[in-house]
């Protein structure tokens, strides 16, 4: 099973440039064309936040536009700059939107991997928490199914980067009873995320947590004293969630790529079948 997870695409209005220079737009589009070639093909593609750059049901549009041609059913939760009701009204038509409560969010069932979607924004905050109704849900919905693989997705890292600037910390209310949960529920083979537009891991409540690249511009890892925020030239990215029956020790595990966004020219084979197609010079 291959689950793609897409993150921080901050998608502005038709024709617009976030910070007057990156295609938000552009890219979303080259992502879609790289996951519509992955083969074989991915069970679904989870969006983990900030779909919008200024949430507006017209930038949500505009977006659902610019996916049209993804051929993988699509998911998705909020992030802190999207604005709930406009993503709620923008996704009513479809299976996996709450239909009502205040919080958007919904268990996926149906594939070998469950995978357990959190809203963890804050109305107006960048950074991110889990409540007490929101640790509540997660808890009981967690124990419904303590026998299948399961992954728990939100916008914000419970975890900290190391880097110096505004997303440092992304979670700033119920980190430590996020772990404390998700220690109750071993089933639980990974925490992915989103916000802080560049890849890293970090062990956290007994499982693996997992912080996604951006499809947009990636942060550069700023570690410094004078906590700064800025844009790398990297590629934009996205991840690749491989779910095996056999992760190579003789039982199933989670396997995670990062795919980078661009054009990268066709690859060139060595091996096909195990045989060697082009020596070496």
């Amino acid at each position: 099973m291959i689950i793609v997870q897409i993150t921080d695409t901050h998608i502005e209005e038709p024709g617009s440039l976030a910070y007057e220079r990156f295609d938000t737009a552009a890219n979303l589009r080259a992502a879609v064309a790289a996951i519509n070639r992955i083969k074989p093909a991915p069970a679904m593609v989870l969006h983990t936040g900030d779909m919008a750059h200024h949430g507006s049901i017209e930038r949500y549009r505009y977006f659902r536009e610019l996916i049209a041609d993804l051929e993988a059913p699509f998911y998705a939760i909020p992030g802190n700059h999207d604005g709930r009701a406009p993503f709620r009204e923008a996704f009513s038509d479809t299976d996996w939107m709450p239909k009502d409560g205040t919080f958007l969010h919904y268990t996926i069932d149906d594939f070998p991997v469950r995978i357990v979607c959190c809203d963890s924004v804050r109305a107006d905050e960048v950074t991110g928490g889990l409540c007490a109704e929101r640790q509540d849900w997660l808890d009981r919905t967690l124990a419904e199914a303590p026998d299948k693989p399961t992954i728990v997705a939100m916008h914000h890292p419970p975890f900290g980067s190391g880097m110096t600037g505004t997303t440092s910390n992304g979670l700033v209310e119920g980190g430590a009873e996020l772990a404390a949960i998700l220690r109750r529920h071993p089933q639980v083979v990974r925490l992915i995320a989103g916000h802080a537009h560049r890849p890293f891991t970090c062990q956290f409540g007994g499982t693996i947590g997992y912080a996604s690249p951006t499809t947009c511009y990636p942060f550069a890892l700023e570690m410094g004293e004078e906590r700064i925020l800025s844009v790398a030239g990297e590629p934009p990215a996205f991840s690749l969630h491989l779910w095996m029956a056999d992760a190579g020790v003789g039982e199933p595990g989670l396997v995670t790529h990062t795919i980078p966004i661009g054009d990268w020219g066709e690859p060139l084979p060595l091996l096909r079948k195990g045989k060697r197609i082009l020596s070496a010079a």
